[in-house]
């Protein structure tokens, strides 16, 4: 989510309202960092998985930025995977606090797009299925953010492109 918040800080900086980094840590060098990008950022612990956490950090908020993370925890199997449950606990929870923007990071459907050929990408068919979900919370504003993956995610030095013929992977 950082790294989110580093694309989004820059342009958002000389807006006239609070933005608050919602960080597990706010200790760390990644978290403290985003202060660079102007005075009215603030960091807040909290846990977004935790209600209580999470109701406390939105609390008098206008908007709130919501994505999970699929790859948070350790899944060795399909009913490993909480990302719906965290998504809807995000959802309720904004919608409980009164956020009247809420921004919901979502992926494309790919089990039935394909026809059954990819049935096992979870980490886009959840966000999908969520869709609909928050939709019916009725937000003032909903928007829907659909990135595949970042940017960034390419920056580091681990990243490699790998020519395999028709494309770079």
């Amino acid at each position: 989510m950082i790294r989110i918040l580093r694309l989004f800080l820059p342009k958002l900086s000389f807006a006239y309202h609070q933005i608050r980094a919602l960080t597990r840590d706010p200790s760390k060098s990644g978290a403290r960092d985003l202060l660079k990008y102007g005075s009215n950022i603030v960091l807040q612990e909290c846990d977004l998985t935790s209600r209580p956490s999470l109701a406390e950090a939105l609390k008098g908020a206008y908007g709130f930025y919501a994505v999970t993370n699929y790859f948070a925890r350790k899944i060795e199997k399909e009913e490993d995977n909480t990302e719906e449950e965290d998504a809807k606990l995000m959802a309720d929870t904004a919608k409980a606090c009164g956020i009247k923007h809420y921004v919901w990071s979502t992926l494309p459907e790919y089990k039935e797009f394909s026809a059954g050929k990819w049935p096992h990408i979870h980490h886009f068919d959840g966000k999908h299925r969520m869709d609909s979900y928050v939709e019916k919370l009725g937000f003032d504003i909903t928007s829907y953010v659909v990135p595949s993956c970042y940017m960034q995610n390419f920056i580091d030095s681990s990243s490699r492109r790998v020519y395999t013929g028709n494309f770079f992977s």
